[in-house]
């Protein structure tokens, strides 16, 4: 009986995550106090750079050739210089190791693995979310997304962490930024580890989450997945 509370705890949790991040769209006010009735008279022309669908001008960035963009570190900052037309995607090699199986694979946008020691990853990308979207700010529109998935994940709860940015998660070695929201276990609860990044450019963004029974299986998965899972710069 214990077994099955976890199984349904765990597997519940995932597919919540899921069911929010593959919506198309979400419908949240563009500024607060916003009316769906409120013209283009109705909003103040000083709309907050730190206001979810806010219309402001794209930072100036100093230019950079595509292979600095793509084996350079790509931080929150240099969030801008991914094309409106790219493509991201994850890549991983989560069954070339003993410990992971495959559960599914690229099921509407997802991947989930399990591993013998009951820890499940999901690896997915998200519809489109151009309500949350922070124009110029990759970090406040990550935030603006934990604060939709679930309103008490407040910014100073996220962690800045670090993923793989290249094309082959064993061989690449820079990094790029993610916010990462951890969930220590209570009770039939499993412990959980939420990695999202919004892209502003793209709209739309990716997201890992790991779930395990307890929060010592859970930094030990967290750490073996992240070794395994890269986020694959746009091509020329």
């Amino acid at each position: 009986m214990r077994q099955d509370r976890w199984t349904e705890a765990r597997w519940g949790s995932m597919a919540l995550l899921a069911l929010l991040l593959s919506a198309c769209t979400v419908e949240v006010p563009l500024a607060p106090n916003a009316t769906p009735e409120a013209g283009p008279s109705a909003a103040s022309s000083e709309t907050p750079a730190s206001i979810p669908g806010s219309a402001v001008a794209e930072p100036e960035l100093p230019p950079l050739t595509r292979a600095q963009i793509t084996s350079e570190d790509m931080t929150f900052a240099r969030g801008g210089y991914i094309e409106a037309e790219a493509n991201l995607v994850l890549a991983d090699d989560m069954t070339q190791s003993d410990g992971w199986s495959q559960r599914t694979r690229m099921v509407n946008g997802e991947s989930v693995y399990e591993n013998g020691a009951g820890c499940i990853a999901s690896l997915r990308s998200t519809g489109l979310q151009t309500p949350l979207v922070v124009e110029g700010d990759d970090r406040a529109s990550t935030e603006a997304l934990f604060q939709f998935l679930d309103p008490s994940i407040l910014p100073e709860y996220l962690l800045a962490t670090t993923w793989v940015w290249g094309e082959n998660p064993g061989e690449s070695t820079a990094g790029i930024e993610f916010l990462t929201y951890v969930q220590p276990a209570t009770g039939s609860a499993p412990a959980s580890a939420v990695s999202l990044r919004l892209f502003h450019q793209l709209r739309t963004g990716l997201a890992v989450t790991v779930s395990c029974p307890s929060d010592e299986q859970l930094t030990a998965a967290v750490s073996d997945v992240r070794s395994r899972v890269s986020v694959v710069p746009p091509r020329s």
